[in-house]
């Protein structure tokens, strides 16, 4: 048994040890397959030097030594960025390599290349071997508005993307050739002059306050409705100085001249951009350049828009409709109070919410005689809904006229935070009961009823931008409107960021902190507006959008706030013809991750 055992154990060896000669047999490590293994890795000869009878080759990532006797001849050409190597047998092989310049590497530049973003160029590069591209639009001199982005790209001809330029201006741009991994191999300047843009009458921005250091890195997307609700939509990003440095003109694109964003752009998480269109009733995306990607014609599907689309965890889109044939139960037309899932893929419905199947249709406060017609409830638009977002497993949104609510995507009711006037009994038991900052109940009945407030609490009045928290708290832009049932005419009154917590096992509601009160009417916008949480510092950006009193006029305000000691980080005001400077503002990078 032994023997056999031992003999098993000889042949195993034997074996081994011809496999192992097998893979390094001179013919699978001669210097031409050395050599093109490293030309086609992508990594670049920095130098090399003969040592005695062999040459050795810096690469970027490791040393080849070759022997002297395999190569008749190397030729370097720095200019363009390649070195040469004869073998002894004629074989020529081409070896990218590091060089002194890379003028030759944009070929061309394209300004403006959708017709409609005249802040944007494409410049094609081709590089001396694969390699990524940053590209650096530098600032106007003395001040901080340099923007760079190293491209995901990783081949060797690219139609690489420059956003960011100045508008009527002689623009200094940088292209930056990278290993895959970003580590810098060389760069070359260009100057890309822009026009003036071609637009009148419209928004001023201008920074108030700006400390760059401690603000959210980003721009500011605007999302401005044109002239009035009937104009094309003209969104654009402003940075922290106020110049405005992206812009879409898309009364010049043939597929959206007539496109009316009623809450802005946002981006997918695929980079592109995600908007409703309230004139032709269908949910657009939209690429950098403005290019329509693809549409969804919500029409067709016996569906109008209305102010939201939001894309979901599962990549499907929630959107804020009404619906076609919907009545009251007394047979008169009601609007604005349906949501739908749409599978973006199948361009199905694929769930449908009625909210008059769970909150009180008939919850309306009559006309004052003083609110303008066009911001008053009416039997028909008894909700309003204006906002949706997940709350976990469940759905948060906002009404105009009712609050806050969330449900369970079958449907079911979890709780509301509204004023508790004028709401039916069978909707009492979802009506979340105020706290103070200490966790005990609030007994003023006019504080519950939303006649009054409380120190440290105040209901949401006429709310929009439900923003769910990653603790679990609710972030929403309170505008206001009707405080305390008060016509707005009749009173000086304010817009605020609130955050809430809320407790569902005791069926409770607790301010954390708000942000606006003191800034009266230079932040009140009694509708439109929203807030956002930005991730990377923790501040808040308020956003009211509409009749914001500013030095100029009326318009909007930007405002980033540290909540833990309420700094103002930043602060632009955006001066508009039409008193609406924007409907929403994100601060969001403004290349996207995957470009």
């Amino acid at each position: 048994m032994k023997s056999i055992l031992f003999l098993a154990s000889f042949i195993c060896l034997v074996q081994a040890c011809r496999k192992h000669q097998a893979d390094t047999t001179p013919e699978d490590h001669t210097t031409q397959k050395i050599l093109e293994r490293m030309a086609d890795s992508g990594y670049l000869l920095n130098s090399f030097i003969q040592e005695d009878a062999a040459y050795l080759f810096h690469f970027e990532t490791e040393d080849v030594r070759i022997p002297v006797t395999d190569i008749k001849n190397i030729s370097e050409d720095k200019a363009l960025w390649k070195t040469q190597v004869t073998l002894r047998d004629g074989t020529v092989l081409t070896i990218p390599s590091k060089g002194d310049g890379l003028d030759f590497m944009v070929k061309e530049i394209t300004l403006n290349p959708s017709g409609f973003n005249p802040l944007a160029a494409v410049a094609d590069v081709w590089l001396p071997a694969a390699g990524r591209v940053k590209v650096t639009v530098y600032g106007k001199e003395g001040s901080s508005g340099t923007i760079s982005h190293l491209c995901q790209s990783v081949t060797e001809r690219q139609q690489v993307p420059v956003f960011g330029l100045y508008a009527g201006y002689d623009n200094t741009v940088q292209l930056t050739f990278t290993d895959k991994n970003g580590n810098e191999r060389g760069s070359t300047k260009l100057h890309i002059k822009t026009n003036p843009l071609p637009i009148q009458n419209f928004p001023v921005p201008r920074t108030v306050t700006a400390q760059p250091q401690k603000m959210e890195p980003g721009l500011n997307l605007v999302s401005y409705p044109g002239e009035s609700e009937l104009d094309v939509s003209c969104p654009y990003m402003v940075d922290a100085e106020g110049e405005i440095r992206w812009i879409l003109l898309l009364k010049n694109s043939p597929d959206l001249q007539r496109f009316g964003a009623a809450i802005g752009l946002k981006r997918r998480k695929n980079g592109n951009f995600l908007s409703g269109d309230g004139q032709l009733h269908r949910i657009v995306e939209l690429d950098m350049f403005g290019k329509l990607i693809k549409q969804w014609d919500l029409s067709k599907l016996n569906y109008t828009f209305h102010h939201e689309v939001a894309e979901a965890a599962n990549g499907n889109f929630l959107i804020t409709v009404s619906k076609s044939g919907a009545r009251l139960v007394n047979g008169n037309p009601r609007i604005n109070d349906h949501i739908i899932e749409l599978d973006p893929a199948s361009g199905a419905v694929v769930k449908e919410w009625d909210l008059s199947k769970m909150l009180d249709t008939s919850r309306y406060e009559k006309s004052d005689g003083i609110t303008p017609p066009m911001f008053s409830q009416s039997p028909g638009n008894w909700a309003h809904n204006n906002g949706v977002t997940e709350l976990g497993d469940d759905l948060l949104i906002t009404m105009r006229y009712q609050g806050l609510a969330s449900f369970t995507r079958t449907g079911n009711l979890r709780w509301i935070i509204s004023p508790h006037q004028g709401w039916s009994e069978p909707y009492r038991k979802f009506l979340l009961r105020p706290v103070d900052e200490e966790g005990h109940l609030l007994t003023d009945t006019k504080v519950i009823t939303g006649e009054a407030a409380a120190p440290g609490f105040d209901w949401a009045w006429g709310p929009h931008t439900p923003v769910s928290l990653p603790n679990g708290n609710i972030l929403v832009f309170d505008n206001g409107f009707n405080r305390h049932f008060i016509p707005n005419a009749q009173t000086a009154n304010y817009s605020r960021v609130v955050a809430y917590r809320v407790d569902e096992a005791k069926g409770t509601i607790q301010q954390l902190w708000s942000y606006g009160q003191s800034r009266g009417l230079q932040g009140f916008s009694q509708a439109l507006s929203g807030v956002q949480y930005l991730k990377q510092t923790g501040h808040v950006l308020f956003c009211p959008g509409m009749g914001v009193s500013t030095s100029k006029g009326y318009g909007g305000r930007v405002v980033e706030i540290d909540p833990l000691t309420k700094e103002v980080i930043f602060d632009l005001e955006i001066t508009a013809p039409s008193n609406t400077a924007f409907h929403r503002v994100t601060r969001i990078p403004l290349y996207p991750d995957n470009i």
